[in-house]
């Protein structure tokens, strides 16, 4: 039975090896790095946690099948997963690309893309944590935008779990002031989603539903 109205989860996909989060995780296995080293602070601090599932790869299917069916059952049904663009290439996407697209439950959740488009920086790092060094630059200008948003509309949006809203593919923007800038500007950013809004249209859908924070 369809729910009354919809119950989104946003997704940090860091739960998985990919070779550049090696940067940040060398240890292969992602954020479960930083979780399992983590330690008490102060009296009473409950540290390290460890997961009752385990340590699982979220880039493995079964493992995504696992997340939707809990998701699921507790009125989640839909993901909203972090996306990154650095380097004029995609970021941590495994977990959406391999594990939730080749979930065999998928159609029980929906998921939409939030471009996470903040700089990249040693905060991620265990080691460099103290410091504050961009690694890699959140901002895009238009050929990388065009590059990205190729990515989006022929990847994702087309998706049949793709969430939409009167039709229309719903992509949030983390900082819509980096956008701008990166762009060059607020007229040249309008322009840029301009184009972008075209490509939806072209893939088939009446327009593009977008949230910016």
């Amino acid at each position: 039975m369809s729910q009354p109205y919809d119950i989104a989860a946003y997704y940090w996909p860091a739960y998985h090896d990919e070779p550049r989060w090696r940067r940040f995780m060398p240890e292969g296995e992602g954020e479960w790095q930083t979780i399992r080293k983590a330690v008490p602070r102060f009296e009473g601090h409950q540290q390290r946690r460890v997961p009752l599932w385990g340590y699982l790869n979220e880039a493995d299917p079964l493992v995504m099948e696992r997340k939707i069916d809990a998701a699921a059952r507790h009125g989640v049904n839909v993901f909203i997963f972090d996306w990154y663009w650095y380097e004029n290439q995609p970021f941590l996407e495994e977990a959406l690309s391999r594990g939730f697209f080749g979930a065999r439950n998928n159609g029980d959740m929906r998921f939409y893309i939030m471009w996470a488009n903040h700089d990249a920086t040693t905060l991620w790092d265990l080691e460099r944590s103290h410091q504050y060094e961009v690694v890699w630059p959140g901002a895009v200008d238009f050929e990388a935008f065009e590059r990205a948003t190729d990515r989006l509309v022929s990847q994702f949006f087309t998706h049949p779990s793709y969430y939409m809203v009167d039709g229309k593919p719903v992509l949030s923007i983390y900082e819509i002031g980096t956008l701008i800038k990166g762009l060059g500007g607020l007229d040249a950013a309008c322009e840029a989603l301009g184009v972008l809004r075209e490509k939806v249209r072209k893939a088939g859908f009446p327009g593009l539903h977008l949230q910016a924070v």
